[in-house]
């Protein structure tokens, strides 16, 4: 028959041994979890990053774009400008008189009206693209942020908890318990299974000869 205390003991070395190894299990899980998830946020703060990268070059882009439209209304009208004045110039050297030199005059200047509003109304189309322009790559870049945002969010709920000392530590009182309670089985078992032991009857007295 088994010794109680040896049966106590082994039962409760198999009950911390199963406490232990549950609790470096869940602790190699968790760390093997929260290196994915540091990964994962290091590449999220990169993708913020570069998305600001991305934006700003295309603010700078659209704002180059529109000083270009810009640069060249300010040629255009230096060349009109120009024009107007060698023309003109052109009819006031011809010797001309009167009410003809007149409308010649007014012929040449309102041209040149005509061609600056029209290099006015491509401006105002111009800038009416650059705050379109503006305001898509803004728009881009909150949906990328919010898609990056939205995938790190996600492997933050996934993290894996760490191991808990306090379930470790229940564990193995409980391996505790459980070896007690083994030994008081087997030692009452052992207790039952005695054999009974009859006292000797004494021998009678033999009469005197």
């Amino acid at each position: 028959m088994c010794d109680p205390i040896s049966m106590g003991i082994a039962t409760f070395a198999m009950g911390a041994m199963q406490s232990i190894a549950s609790y470096q299990s869940q602790s190699a899980a968790a760390a093997a979890s929260e290196q994915a998830y540091q990964q994962q946020r290091t590449a999220y703060e990169a993708q913020l990053s570069q998305n600001q990268l991305a934006a700003n070059k295309g603010y700078q882009q659209t704002q180059l774009k529109l000083k270009g439209e810009y640069d060249q209304a300010s040629q255009k009208a230096d060349q009109l400008l120009k024009q107007r004045l060698e023309s003109q110039g052109t009819v006031l050297s011809s010797g001309k008189t009167g009410q003809s030199i007149g409308g010649l005059l007014s012929d040449a200047q309102r041209t040149e009206g005509k061609d600056l509003a029209n290099l006015g109304l491509n401006l105002a189309y111009a800038q009416q693209d650059y705050g379109f322009g503006m305001e898509s790559i803004f728009d881009q870049q909150v949906g990328a942020n919010a898609q990056a945002t939205s995938n790190i969010n996600q492997a933050a709920s996934n993290r894996l908890p760490g191991a808990s000392a306090a379930s470790l530590a229940l564990g193995i009182g409980g391996a505790a318990l459980e070896g007690v309670a083994t030994y008081d089985k087997f030692n009452a078992n052992s207790a039952l299974n005695k054999p009974i032991v009859k006292p000797k009857t004494p021998a009678s007295p033999k009469p005197p000869a």
